[in-house]
């Protein structure tokens, strides 16, 4: 008897407790909180934004100035409020940043390491001529950078890490516990002499400063990244901040001009900062580049390898990782493409890299990776070799240079290119001519920045997919460009951009009127309906699906100018290999008749409209 009421006693008594969980003890009920997102809320100011949330039961995180933003937890009922409330002009979720370095056990990172990069993206000339980025601060968002010597002190001696600021744990001394950032870091500054006596670092002596926005996994959010950016725009007088490193990458939803961080990105380059930023490493397939590099205004990166073969560039070839545009508003990305295959450059032994990639660790605090943040840290640490040489600049010019002196990648034959626009951008980093060239220009002219960014009007690229002939295209005035040069099959073999240097004109593909500057048109959503406040981008992916196959053909040329900028013509006399101009060739006429023989697209774009995303009601 006593079992059998014990046997009744036990569910009688989690009847009870469930009850009481239910409803308290005063009988009333105990609702669970309501799961709640973070989201990124702008309105005309920090202060509208901050008081519609805070009156709708929302909890603010952060305060984003720099997008008149701020960042909040939100949960379903609160996020449909404030999305109708008056003076909100978008609620955008909070996504996800990571690095943007490849497999870090891939086919790029196989045989012998290497810390060429200087040597091939012509670095050691410039120092040979007496730039080492000297008196020019980079900043680096990233996971950190760690206290090493070589990072910490310049080639000239001096102390140069000369600020810091964690978005991610708010740490006061500088820490790298992934090691990515300090690997960029390297690429960029690295001072230490390698075994062949020169310095591994492209601008060895130039200033850090280390923005913390991804953690020890090598992720982030929007709102730290924009933390970021905004620390970097507060300080960038005190600390002469030039140029802004970004190698990491989000996934692309929306439109340039609607997404959060890309504003952000977008105001800092309205600044006057040089921000260099990934393409991503999801290449080869078309329409694959990524957030911030999809940014029309900013320095986008590509990457290729040199095989192992410094000396050699008829070996080299674009990454299969490395992103491929155009982008979605129709922008030929990436800009230009430098080193990013088997990159040797410093990471702490404590690094989570270090941890997970054993086989790439290498003596001293050296580790080999591949990616497209590899590349980006070489045209960051070149953007300082040319501001050494020249602090004057604009980043509109800086971008100017680098574009218009990069080296187009020609077929074997030396008639035609072996990559299109669309993958190699202006071509192959020349730091030499960049820092050395006598010819001015500006890029981005034709668009407005300012008026970007008060949402008085966005912009559109000229390319275009031309279902008539299932490839992609530019839209006039570039439509004459066409054979591999211009027109992509997917097939993975085209570019264009030096036609009228080649050819002893003046058309400046990176400056005042080019694809690299500008704008087809004004933004009509023409690849999508947009709605800014639903944070609704119907048919992201737009009308291109990337989907085509890998080029093959990887044996093939550089082509370009090398240098003619030296007053004295035997200052590089005696130089084994590449900068003296006996590795490449002069496009002759063969070639620029098959660039300029044209076929007019099918169906060009008539007039567009203004958009109406704007930045206030």
């Amino acid at each position: 008897m006593k079992a059998r009421t014990k046997n009744l006693i036990q569910p009688i008594l989690q009847i009870i407790m469930i009850v009481v969980m239910m409803f308290g003890v005063a009988g009333s009920a105990v609702v669970a909180p309501e799961p709640t997102s973070r989201y990124i809320v702008q309105a005309g100011s920090v202060a509208i934004a901050k008081q519609v949330v805070m009156e709708r039961g929302g909890e603010v995180a952060a305060d984003l100035e720099i997008i008149h933003a701020v960042s909040a937890d939100l949960s379903a009922a609160e996020y449909a409020e404030i999305s109708l409330a008056d003076g909100i002009v978008a609620i955008t979720a909070d996504y996800q940043v990571s690095v943007s370095s490849a497999d870090m056990v891939g086919a790029a990172d196989e045989g012998k390491t290497s810390t060429d990069y200087p040597e091939v993206s012509g670095a050691d000339v410039v120092w040979e001529i007496g730039y080492t980025g000297k008196d020019v601060t980079v900043a680096i968002l990233d996971t950190g950078i760690a206290k090493l010597p070589s990072l910490t002190t310049a080639a000239n001696g001096k102390a140069r890490l000369l600020g810091w600021f964690d978005a991610i744990s708010g740490s006061k001394k500088p820490i790298d516990p992934n090691g990515h950032g300090s690997h960029v870091a390297g690429i960029i500054a690295n001072s230490d002499l390698g075994g062949d006596k020169s310095w591994n670092g492209v601008a060895p002596d130039a200033n850090l400063v280390a923005v913390r926005v991804l953690n020890e996994e090598g992720n982030g959010t929007y709102e730290s990244v924009i933390k970021g950016l905004q620390w970097v725009v507060d300080n960038k007088d005190k600390y002469n901040i030039r140029v802004v490193n970004m190698s990491l990458v989000s996934t692309v939803e929306s439109p340039y001009w609607a997404d959060p961080l890309n504003q952000a990105v977008t105001a800092a380059w309205a600044k006057g900062l040089v921000v260099v930023t990934a393409a991503g490493n999801i290449g080869p397939d078309a329409m694959t580049i990524t957030v911030p590099g999809n940014n029309p205004y900013v320095i986008t990166v590509g990457a290729f390898t040199d095989a192992y073969t410094v000396d050699d560039w008829s070996d080299d070839y674009i990454a299969d990782f490395s992103s491929a545009g155009p982008t979605l508003d129709g922008f030929v990305k990436p800009d230009l493409v430098a080193p990013g295959g088997h990159i040797s450059s410093i990471t702490p032994q404590t690094a989570m890299l270090n941890d997970l990639y054993p086989d790439n660790r290498q003596p001293a605090n050296y580790f080999k990776m591949a990616g497209t943040s590899q590349a980006t840290g070489v045209v960051s640490g070149v953007a300082a070799l040319i501001l050494s040489k020249n602090p004057q600049l604009s980043n509109n010019e800086v971008k100017y240079r680098l574009t218009n002196t990069a080296l187009i990648w020609l077929d074997a034959d030396g008639v035609d290119a072996s990559y299109s626009m669309w993958q190699q951008g202006a071509g192959r980093l020349n730091a030499v001519d960049a820092v050395f060239t006598e010819e001015a220009g500006s890029a981005n002219e034709g668009m407005n920045i300012l008026a970007d960014l008060a949402g008085e009007e966005h912009y559109e690229g000229y390319s275009y997919y031309d279902e008539a002939t299932d490839t992609i295209r530019l839209y006039e005035p570039f439509d004459f460009i066409t054979g591999k040069y211009g027109i992509w099959d997917g097939k993975y073999g085209i570019w264009a951009g030096k036609y009228g240097i080649w050819a002893g004109e003046s058309m400046a593909w990176a400056g005042k009127y080019g694809i690299w500057a500008g704008k087809y048109g004004i933004w009509a959503g023409k690849y999508g309906i947009w709605d800014g406040r639903k944070g609704i981008w119907d048919g992201r992916k737009g009308i291109w699906d990337g989907r085509k196959g890998i080029w093959d053909g990887r044996k093939g040329i550089w082509a370009g100018g090398y240098t003619n900028w030296f007053s004295d013509p035997d200052i590089l006399a005696g130089r084994k290999g590449i900068w003296d101009g006996r590795k490449g060739i002069w496009a002759g006429s063969e070639f620029i008749s098959n660039f300029a023989a044209g076929q007019y697209p099918q169906n060009p774009i008539g007039s567009a409209t203004i958009s109406n995303f704007v930045l206030e009601k």
